[in-house]
């Protein structure tokens, strides 16, 4: 029977309609939502699925179109760098089909692609059962519809009468997709001359997806971030496939990204960290990275594990994955470098032991995982050297993490060993517990299979992306990216190992009714053999709901803080007060879980292992339905974005005008890509004592060209030489008779300071916002004024001597 690939076609069709839907409700041009996704699948989709045929070869398998999404992807990449090798557009609608017609011409290829027949049942490449499809479709809805309520509906596609107040990294990064469109090595946008330092990769992938530019900030930051969420759930379910053997881990691994969320029981400050819900907009760089991290965990398993099940992964694109994703996100492959370091350490070892018994294969084993290991490093220690010198001001500092949750619970760094120590483990139990519950489907994986990979990969990636959060220190906080960036890859194993057990538990169950109707006669119906371990299953489910549940009513939190702190207090009090409520749910998860175990133990049929850890996560699981429940809002629209409330404890920023966006469109149709332009929109917003915040990235955003002086916060120098105790968003420019002569262009023009701008610094075009600073009446008669509206000016410098 030849693979029909129906189940693959509905969930295409079915997601794409609620991605053009979600997009559409949020502001997204209906024209260019039809165009991003002709792109998304005839660019990216299409060719990536042809060549993971290619190198794969065998029948074709339901787990293709997950690795095509990456597979796409770095070929986006590929595409941008020969562009700029050669000097000339290279469109990914184009490049894509002719990829694949291609790789289709050539007879070899061709039978590759193609695959041979295959059944539906015909071992781990056959084709999923339609309920299967069904399950993967309703995740994909079900992350649309939160894209949609907590991403799509907050941000515009551009600036409104009802939103003109933006968080400043997303103007940052459509700053750098406009750089990485016109240069292969990037430099710092809102400063002329100034080098870059940042990973950068998908900011490249944007300039190659979005075309012209002219929709940029729609494109970085609504439509590519939500799309690389909807493949990564795609990619989670091809490696959760490929990693327990069946599609039930698919299905698992596609649910931990798309439903699973850490269990919250109180409301201060410092909640669970939930990486793809929480991140997935305002840092698209770790969004992916995600999905190049987990296409290297999977083609990493495929390497070292040679299962039956491996043949699923390309096993061969592992190099340009890995390449991938150290451009991507700089934490992304360090984490991966741990999991795949503890892998090393347990599995080589457990190999040698057994070095004499038949079938040993110490040897190769060993040779893989240090290759693996060193090929790894290679790139990393490239990547760093290349994309990120200097790392970017991130220093070894283990007294930060501790002294800032002492300062938390305890309100001040300094105490007793008892109650610091004290005060740091309520800290850390109370933010990273829940991510680490909801790990143990990774013990599942090592208590069923030790000598796999797959289980120690995740356990090794979150405990290192644990411990650069408690070691390392950036001025910006960036440290918690490595736990961020190890996150999903986590909780996708995580999911995969919880659900195989379910799949092998009511295997068992298949397997004696099979046993009992051969000895007895007819055995009894099937669903009256699973009814057993349903009923133990569902009850599970709704224990860790209602305990949640339960916890939040008894012990209420409200603020952000104990209200037993606003008297007088001592530490053990102010400890027992954070820990309250999370005490409470540990105790009364681990006495329902217990339970349940011994109930189950007391069946005849034979425990499996990882069992109880197997039931905890499933109670977590349904425990996370309360924080998921919000997120989908499945009884309201959202509505057009609307600007947030101004915080009244930072300064006042100055507004994002339509305007502005007007005048930067008007930049990106008729200026020179290597024009330079002149600004007063350097800081957001300034303190009462005058000090700005340099983090100002709209011009550059907007117009898409570099500044003459623009928002300096984030470039390296910045990070790299601001001192301990200082904020770098207040620290001033490195060079401020520049920026002296830039503002008096705009402040006190004359024919003399235009042209020398003109002349040495490659100042074109002049962007000024009465909001910003004073814009003086001459500039319209010694520039030539191409607008002046709503406070926003824009004007043209002639050329000197005409």
């Amino acid at each position: 029977m030849r693979y029909r690939g129906l189940g693959e076609v509905g969930l295409l069709v079915v997601s794409g309609a609620g991605l053009v839907l979600a997009w559409t409700q949020t502001s997204s041009d209906l024209g260019l939502t039809l165009w991003w996704l002709a792109v998304v699948l005839v660019g990216v989709l299409l060719p990536g699925w042809v060549v993971v045929r290619a190198v794969r070869g065998g029948s074709v398998g339901a787990t293709d179109l997950g690795w095509a999404g990456p597979t796409g992807l770095a070929l986006a990449l590929a595409t941008w760098l020969v562009a700029h090798l050669v000097g000339q557009r290279l469109p990914s609608l184009v490049v894509g089909p002719v990829v694949a017609a291609a790789l289709l011409l050539v007879p070899l290829t061709r039978r590759r692609v193609t695959g041979r027949a295959a059944a539906p049942d015909d071992g781990p490449s056959g084709s999923w059962p339609a309920p299967a499809w069904a399950a993967l479709t309703a995740l994909v809805l079900a992350t649309v519809r939160w894209l949609w309520v907590g991403g799509l509906a907050l941000v515009p596609s551009k600036p409104t009468p009802r939103f003109q107040i933006w968080y400043q990294d997303l103007l940052y990064q459509t700053a750098l997709t406009g750089e990485l469109r016109r240069n292969l090595v990037p430099g710092y946008p809102m400063v002329d001359g100034e080098p870059l330092g940042y990973h950068w990769f998908f900011h490249a992938l944007a300039a190659q997806l979005s075309g012209t530019g002219i929709d940029d900030l729609d494109i970085v930051t609504r439509l590519l971030p939500s799309t690389l969420v909807v493949l990564l759930v795609l990619l989670a379910a091809a490696v959760g496939h490929q990693v327990v053997g069946h599609w039930a881990g698919g299905i698992g691994a596609a649910a931990a990204i798309a439903v699973l969320r850490p269990v919250s029981v109180d409301v201060w400050v410092q909640t669970p960290v939930d990486a793809v819900p929480n991140y997935w907009q305002l840092s698209p760089t770790a969004a992916l990275g995600w999905v190049f991290g987990l296409a290297v965990v999977g083609t990493l398993v495929a390497v070292l594990r040679r299962a039956p099940a491996d043949r699923l992964a390309p096993a061969m694109l592992l190099p340009a994955f890995s390449i991938a994703a150290a451009g991507a996100k700089s934490a992304q492959l360090p984490v991966i470098l741990c999991g795949l370091g503890l892998a090393a350490v347990v599995v080589v070892p457990l190999e040698w032991r057994r070095r004499r018994a038949p079938g040993s294969e110490l040897r190769p084993v060993a040779i893989r995982y240090a290759a693996c290991l060193g090929a790894l490093v290679v790139i990393t220690l490239l990547a760093v050297l290349f994309i990120y010198p200097g790392s970017y001001g991130l220093r070894f500092n283990p007294s930060n993490w501790p002294d800032f949750q002492k300062s938390l619970i305890l309100g001040r760094s300094t105490a007793e060993t008892g109650a610091a120590v004290g005060a740091i483990v309520v800290a850390f139990l109370r933010r990273w517990g829940p991510v680490l519950l909801l790990a143990l489907g990774l013990l599942v994986l090592i208590r069923r299979r030790p000598t796999d990979p797959s289980g120690w990969m995740g356990v090794g990636a979150l405990v290192g992306g644990l411990l650069a959060v408690m070691l390392l220190r950036h001025p910006s906080g960036s440290e918690y990216y490595f736990a961020i960036a190890a996150q999903p890859l986590a909780m996708a194993l995580s999911g995969a190992g919880v659900a195989g057990y379910v799949r092998d538990e009511l295997a068992a169950r298949r397997v004696e009714r099979d046993v009992d109707g051969a000895v007895d006669g007819p055995a009894p119906g099937r669903w009256a053999h699973l009814r057993g371990p349903l009923v133990l299953l569902v009850t599970i489910a709704l224990a860790g709901l209602l305990l949640v549940l339960a916890v939040r009513r008894l012990a209420r939190s409200t603020g952000r803080h104990p209200a037993e702190l606003a008297g007088p207090h001592t530490d053990a009090m102010a400890i027992w007060a954070w820990f309250e409520p999370t005490l409470a749910f540990l105790v009364g998860l681990v006495v329902v879980i217990t339970v349940a175990w011994l109930v189950r133990r007391r069946s005849a049929r034979p425990l499996l292992r990882g069992t109880w850890a197997a039931l905890l996560v499933l109670a977590v699981f349904a425990g996370g339905a309360r924080i998921l429940a919000p997120d989908l809002s499945l009884s309201s629209n959202p509505g057009p974005a609307r600007s947030q409330p101004r915080p009244t404890d930072r300064p006042p920023r100055p507004v994002v005008p339509p305007a502005l966006f007007d005048a930067g469109q008007y930049l990106r149709q008729h200026a020179d890509p290597t024009d330079i332009v002149a600004t007063n929109r350097v800081y957001n917003g300034r303190f009462k004592s005058g000090v700005g915040d340099n983090r100002d990235f709209s011009v550059a955003a907007f117009s898409g060209l570099r500044n003459d002086v623009a928002g300096f916060g984030y470039a390296p120098r910045m990070l790299q030489d601001v001192k301990p105790g200082e904020s770098y968003i207040l620290a001033p420019f490195w060079d401020q008779p520049r920026l002296d002569a830039e503002q008096a262009l705009i402040e006190k023009p004359t024919a003399e300071n235009l042209a020398a701008a003109y002349r040495t610094r490659g100042v074109r075009w002049i962007v000024a916002d009465e909001r910003s600073g004073p814009v003086s009446p001459d500039l319209a008669t010694l520039t030539d004024l191409v607008s002046r509206t709503d406070g926003v000016w824009l004007a043209r410098l002639r050329t000197p001597g005409s």
